[in-house]
């Protein structure tokens, strides 16, 4: 059916085979207000059951345009649904031929893809084969009893009552309508054997026990019952439908296996396009046992974040920071390379003020372990500063090896036209591990040349 015209929704394959839809929550979130990371200045799901009633009265629809109510915020646009559903017919041919082809043209008309027997083209497969397959990709079945069971074709059981037992292991919604007086149904040329209207009562007596259900009489009623059902089952049952192959969805769904899927794998959290990080920065700085900081200066950040730096120190924390050689050609280079920015200086200077406040932080965490009564602030965590010869135009920040941020800027353009990574640890090997991995290796070449210090 789906023919490579229509795909099922969040699926890029229909001949793979179908999973469970998935819940998925989207929520919507500097170092500090007006900086970027750097420190640079800037400018629920329904309820699924297949025994609701699709037959109760339709729930009234929001008027269009009206108010929301009173201290209620206005609710997002969302985007329209482009899914189609696939509706099997399950009934008997002889005595309700033209029952079916009404509510299958009324389908179409609705706009939903029918399928049922009369559909099907010559096959090689057996018979049952087919309707199973057929069964297995529609969304929802569609059974109508009338005044026959159906031909047992060799078996115990009609195809009507297989196609209903095959739906129901699935778990698919089933919508039931049956004939109020199936005897209005027989003709002259045809009437039931007593066996057939044996089987079909106790068929009935099954499906009644089973399901909600809907009688009718007539064809124009039929079809407007089914119609309307579909579109309360639609509402408070919804199934994953079929999309188009260039519909918004579908491009949704394969720009989500591109992008989103790959970033979630490795571990990226959020894309930044302004080099803020938000409170998440200072939140976890603050409760790090573990926090290394590569950066070519630093001196914004540890002045934002003196706080949350402190904090941690305080309980315990470790914290090793990597900078520049002041003098070193590195420095010299990207000074050269940013001189297209308005005036400011080297970074060198600035460098060069990061171990001194650094110093500054780690007294305060000691006075403040000291007044809460440990032995001479033995409390308190430690704070070492290694110097690097040659590093990316970068900023990364790792708290232990669950949250971290990288800021990539690319000479002369600034931080906050570049993108930043938040980053959350993964159960496999992911992005931050390979900071981390980065920044120790980093870190034991500086440690051998001499170039860590302690801060005291």
């Amino acid at each position: 059916m789906a023919g490579g015209r229509f795909r099922r929704r969040g699926q890029p394959d229909p001949a793979e085979p179908e999973r469970p839809a998935e819940h998925v929550e989207v929520r919507g979130g500097g170092v500090g207000a007006g900086a970027d990371v750097a420190g640079n200045a800037i400018g629920s799901r329904s309820t699924v059951t297949n025994n609701f009633n699709y037959y109760g009265p339709a729930e009234p629809e929001p008027r269009s345009g009206a108010p929301a109510p009173s201290g209620a915020a206005q609710p997002a646009p969302e985007a329209p649904d482009e899914r189609r559903y696939q509706v099997f017919v399950s009934s008997t041919s002889l005595d309700l031929r033209q029952h079916r082809e009404a509510v299958i043209d009324e389908l179409v008309t609705e706009g939903y893809i029918p399928s049922g027997m009369e559909l099907f083209d010559a096959r090689s497969e057996g018979a049952w084969d087919v309707v199973a397959r057929v069964i297995n990709d529609c969304d929802y079945l569609v059974l109508i009893l009338g005044a026959r069971y159906g031909d047992l074709n060799g078996g115990t059981v009609s195809f009507t009552e297989r196609e209903y037992d095959h739906a129901r292991s699935l778990g698919k919604p089933i919508l039931v309508f049956v004939h109020s007086d199936p005897a209005e149904l027989h003709t002259d040329s045809w009437q039931p054997t007593p066996e057939d209207t044996e089987r079909l009562a106790v068929f009935r007596e099954k499906v009644r026990g089973e399901r909600l259900w809907r009688p009718w009489r007539t064809v124009s009623g039929l079809r407007s019952d089914v119609t309307r059902s579909l579109r309360l089952a639609v509402r408070h049952n919804p199934q994953p439908g079929w999309v188009r192959g260039n519909s918004t969805a579908h491009t949704f769904s394969a720009e989500w296996q591109n992008l989103v899927a790959p970033g979630t794998q490795i571990g990226v959290a959020r894309i930044s396009v302004d080099g803020q990080a938000g409170n998440a920065l200072s939140e976890n700085l603050g409760k790090a046992a573990s926090i290394g900081i590569m950066s070519t200066s630093g001196k914004r950040l540890i002045e934002i974040q003196t706080p949350y730096l402190t904090k941690a120190l305080v309980a315990g924390a470790r914290l090793r920071v990597l900078v520049p050689v002041s003098d070193g050609q590195f420095l010299a280079d990207v000074d050269e390379s940013e001189s297209l920015w308005d005036e400011r200086s080297p970074i060198a200077a600035e460098v060069r003020e990061v171990e001194a406040r650094l110093r500054a932080i780690v007294r305060e965490a000691r006075a403040r372990s000291t007044a809460a009564g440990s032995a001479a602030g033995s409390a308190a965590g430690s704070a070492e500063i290694g110097f690097f010869t040659t590093h990316l135009r970068s900023t990364m920040i790792l708290c232990d090896r669950t949250w971290g941020w990288i800021t990539l800027t690319l000479p002369p353009a600034r931080a906050p036209e570049t993108p930043s990574l938040e980053l959350r640890g993964t159960e496999e090997f992911g992005l931050i591990d390979a900071c981390w991995k980065h920044f120790d290796r980093t870190w034991a070449i500086v440690q051998e040349r001499g170039e860590v210090r302690t801060i005291t």
